[in-house]
């Protein structure tokens, strides 16, 4: 029944398809633009002209300015995309999951420190958290402003993670209570054992959800954050700082708006794809496995 029912979620089959499409691309991308050095995600040129080219057959999606093929960046920039997403939205699960059950499972004194210090980082806004811990983290953890996206990828992990930890404790509240954690208390089985064998497992509800949407939002923002100039100047196979490095070309003279489509429109398509890929997984996954959301949909 369960896989019937995921079958016949148009919104996860449609959001499958096109993250399935793209990790394809991602896989295939030494096929699809053979590297030319050492480094992979170092876009190559076809020479110094600070005029974008238009598509053509030796560069199918045109060049940047400095002729910097737009090809390339796409195709290796969804490798970025699947790293960035998926590390981010893994550290940030991880961490939300250990406070949560610590805090759930344990109560009294740890669970109000715990919701104390989640209730501090939620009092951030994340675009001014990112922006202050990249100020100040200058050779910490190897760091750097305008070193890519090491330091914004880290701060969202470490500003991100209280989502997690809010969802983890609700379920672990409803599990510590439940018959079975009592029988196991009982007979003398030992907390390790009882959170990873018994609360943890049943305390999942809403995180692949969460998660499958978080991939997609995690993108979007690293791409806005390295688009408004906190990464290095050179492009690279990145969706972000492609869309960085042509923005002069996004705004030009109302007779000649669409004249550069081609320098800013496959990336922002791209940024666009990878976004609601994901956020229809994560909407058709909460559709299939939260009964209490499908009923709230029959009933509207």
């Amino acid at each position: 029944m369960a896989l019937k029912r995921i079958l016949s979620n148009r919104k996860l089959v449609a959001g499958s398809l096109v993250v399935l499409v793209l990790a394809a691309m991602a896989l295939a991308a030494p096929l699809i633009a053979p590297p030319q050095g050492d480094d992979p995600y170092v876009i190559p040129r076809d020479g110094f002209s600070s005029t974008p080219e238009p598509p053509s057959p030796g560069h199918f999606l045109g060049t940047m300015q400095g002729q910097y093929d737009i090809l390339y960046g796409l195709v290796w920039g969804t490798r970025v995309a699947f790293r960035v997403g998926l590390t981010i939205t893994i550290g940030r699960a991880l961490i939300g999951v250990i406070v949560g059950v610590v805090s759930g499972y344990y109560g009294k004194w740890s669970d109000a420190l715990l919701m104390r210090v989640t209730d501090a980082f939620l009092a951030f806004p994340i675009v001014a958290a990112v922006l202050v811990m990249l100020t100040v983290s200058v050779d910490y953890w190897g760091l750097r402003l305008g070193e890519g996206d090491t330091a914004i990828v880290w701060a969202l992990i470490l500003f991100g993670w209280m989502q997690y930890a809010r969802l983890v404790r609700g379920n672990v509240l409803v599990e510590r209570s439940s018959e079975y954690v009592a029988a196991a208390v009982a007979v003398g089985a030992r907390d390790r054992r009882i959170i990873f064998r018994h609360v943890l497992p049943n305390s999942t509800r809403g995180l692949f959800v969460l998660s499958a949407s978080d991939v997609g939002a995690m993108v979007v923002t690293v791409a806005a954050l390295t688009f408004i100039g906190l990464t290095g100047d050179e492009p690279t196979a990145d969706w972000g700082a492609m869309l960085k490095y042509t923005r002069n070309w996004i705004i030009a003279a109302p007779a000649h708006a669409l004249d550069f489509w081609y320098t800013y429109i496959p990336a922002s398509v791209a940024i666009v794809l990878f976004s609601i890929g994901w956020s229809l997984i994560g909407d058709g996954l909460r559709d299939v496995f939260d009964p209490r959301w499908r009923s709230l949909r029959g009933m509207a």
